[in-house]
């Protein structure tokens, strides 16, 4: 069984197939859009937008003119749904997931709410 879940379906980075997930996990009233800038202009047009997934191949380096450690964001751990990623190419998922399960104006549907009821107390670690 712990080799199975290694094998986590790579999802393709298309608006359609988020959606199509998204919507098979029983959530309503959300759609994915693609777009090519993150203009002010933009995203009002798109409003309510409940959150960015970026997607680009990470080279495991910084550039050189990358800046230094930046402080810590404070936040409430409490109220903020994260779960580590463990397994490879769940990356979409783990985003998706992410976004969903940190929008309070979004419609999770019954089996999101319970995922999210049930894992609430669990680390993210």
């Amino acid at each position: 069984m712990a080799d199975d879940a290694g094998n986590w379906c790579l999802i393709e980075s298309d608006p359609g197939v988020f959606t199509g997930l998204i919507k098979g996990i029983g959530v309503s009233g959300v759609q994915v859009e693609e777009i090519y800038s993150i203009d002010k202009e933009i995203l009002e047009e798109l409003k309510p937008v409940h959150g960015l997934i970026f997607l680009f191949k990470w080279e495991g380096r910084s550039p050189a003119n990358a800046p230094g450690p930046q402080a810590p964001i404070e936040y409430d751990s409490d109220s903020v749904f994260f779960a580590q990623q463990v397994i490879p190419n769940a990356c979409a998922t783990q985003a998706i997931l992410s976004i969903l399960l940190n929008s309070p104006n979004i419609d999770l549907g019954e089996e999101l709410t319970n995922f999210k009821s049930f894992v609430s107390d669990f680390p993210a670690e």
